[in-house]
């Protein structure tokens, strides 16, 4: 993937709807940080081709976060919403240190601070977890035979329902006020099985459903796979009483085109929405405002996957298709 640097953007200035939505949405800035992982799942698009990481020097770490909170203060000011930093891999936590350095210094810089991770070696957060405001577990399926398949395991051991309900009993042990996200890929291997009961037993508060991203010569899934998973899915019923809070939100592919703010490990800006990723000078050399102008970034896809636009737009056309 080539570093090229695209000057056209959707991003306005302060008086556009990313900044006054950001007054009550939090800003997420997802830090891709390495592409090294235990798993090797099929569908998995954190590729970059080996870029120099730049959390090996903390000087980095800092300018780079130093930077985001400067640009969140500069824009939005003290009355909104924190900014959040998710730390995203690759798997992340195979990097105990390295991780904790980063979550630390994003806590001293007003952030709030996720962890997005495989779950298999969820024990290595928890040194830190109590400056967690969230932990996002990639789960796909509770099957070892689907999980084998999609590439989720390591030497042949993959994660079971008892495993990671383990673990999570034990995360909130140590911090009780974590908030559990649960993201789901729905691909080839998975699309027909029901997982939405064991993430609800888990104590999820957010269960994401994607679609699985087509690239290269994986060309995805056909509407009626994603449908069929939504279908035996799409059960708010499973997360408690009806309160009008939506636990499950779902993003198709058109919705997660250029709608996530992400970091590259090299420390550059970096958005998808063709067939190279488009990156933006490094954020340690240039301000976040400039980086975010060098790449495309559609803002109203950013929060229409926080409210429930794009979900029921979804559920919308699965039920015009069924008609």
């Amino acid at each position: 993937m080539t570093n090229a640097i695209n000057p056209q953007n959707n991003f306005q200035n302060t008086d556009s709807r990313f900044v006054r939505f950001a007054k009550d949405i939090p800003i997420v800035v997802n830090w891709h940080i390495t592409e090294c992982c235990n798993y090797k799942c099929s569908f998995c698009y954190s590729d970059w081709n080996r870029l120099d990481e730049v959390w090996n020097k903390p000087e980095n770490v800092r300018k780079v976060i130093e930077n985001i909170a400067s640009y969140h203060a500069e824009h939005f000011g003290a009355g909104a919403a924190r900014w959040r930093l998710s730390v995203v891999g690759g798997e992340p936590i195979l990097f105990q240190k390295k991780t904790q350095f980063v979550v630390e210094t994003a806590v001293a810089c007003g952030a709030e601070v996720s962890v997005i991770t495989n779950g298999s070696h969820l024990e290595n957060i928890f040194p830190f977890a109590r400056l967690l405001s969230q932990v996002g577990v990639s789960l796909d399926s509770f099957s070892h035979e689907t999980n084998m398949k999609i590439g989720r395991q390591c030497n042949g051991r993959t994660l079971s329902f008892e495993d990671i309900s383990d673990k999570l009993t034990a995360l909130r042990a140590i911090n009780p006020n974590v908030r559990i996200k649960v993201n789901t890929v729905v691909n080839q291997n998975n699309f027909g099985e029901v997982l939405v009961d064991k993430v609800a037993a888990l104590g999820a508060c957010k269960y994401k459903i994607l679609r699985q991203m087509p690239f290269g010569d994986n060309k995805g899934i056909t509407d009626e796979q994603f449908y069929t998973f939504i279908r035996n899915n799409y059960r708010e019923d499973f997360f408690g009483k009806a309160d009008g809070v939506r636990h499950i939100f779902i993003e198709d592919n058109s919705v997660m085109i250029q709608s996530y703010l992400m970091i590259a490990p090299n420390g550059c800006l970096f958005q998808n929405g063709g067939a190279e990723y488009r990156y933006s000078r490094p954020l340690m050399d240039i301000p976040f405002e400039s980086a975010l102008k060098e790449i495309d970034f559609a803002e109203e896809r950013f929060f229409s996957r926080y409210t429930s636009t794009a979900t029921e737009s979804i559920i919308a056309r699965m039920h015009e298709k069924a008609a």
